[in-house]
């Protein structure tokens, strides 16, 4: 344990799992009330979550595949957070249910794919650390993530608007992609 946190990529993983995980989490607990100012219904929630659940069990297995294919970690992970943002921006901004369901299912796919890639990246940048302690780390902190929930309640307008919560995780998911620019694929470390 202690050997992990003396690994500095490994802290950049850290902080970016957890506001990636934040993010997902805030989005599923309030997807009825975020799409709902714009005209949709409840239905087209239950849709949305659908589609970014399906999206995210289809990137998790493409990347990471490519992922090991390559034995790239770093790439993939900015792959995932990087493609992850027009899929928010479509959730924080789409009129149309076209555009809101294709937006659900491209962050679902670039959102939780970036999961596994980064439970391999910290398993190998930490060794000899065990790999079920530097994942049950990232899990906790993604535990520790929830707290994005409530600044998304915390946030929301007057006219029950997400917009300012949503834009704050669109600038989140591009510090997570400025964490990845530091970290190093582990032949590199």
């Amino acid at each position: 344990l202690k050997h992990a946190f003396t690994i500095k990529p490994f802290w950049f993983y850290l902080i970016a799992s957890f506001i990636g995980l934040g993010i997902f989490n805030g989005l599923t607990t309030w997807v009825e009330a975020i799409i709902r100012p714009r005209g949709f219904t409840p239905n087209d929630a239950g849709t949305l979550g659908a589609l970014m659940i399906v999206g995210g069990l289809v990137g998790a297995i493409v990347l990471p595949a490519l992922s090991d294919k390559q034995q790239k970690r770093q790439r993939f992970l900015m792959i995932a957070f990087v493609g992850a943002i027009p899929g928010l921006l479509g959730l924080t901004f789409a009129e149309s249910g076209v555009l809101l369901f294709g937006s659900a299912i491209l962050l679902g796919f670039f959102l939780v794919s970036a999961m596994p890639i980064g439970m391999q990246y910290a398993a190998e940048i930490t060794r000899p650390t065990p790999e079920g302690t530097s994942n049950g780390l990232i899990q906790l902190f993604g535990q520790g993530a929830v707290v994005f929930v409530y600044i998304m309640e915390a946030m929301t307008t007057s006219d029950g608007s997400f917009t300012p919560s949503l834009i704050l995780a669109l600038a989140l998911l591009i510090i997570s992609a400025g964490l990845v620019t530091q970290m190093k694929d582990p032949q590199h470390i």
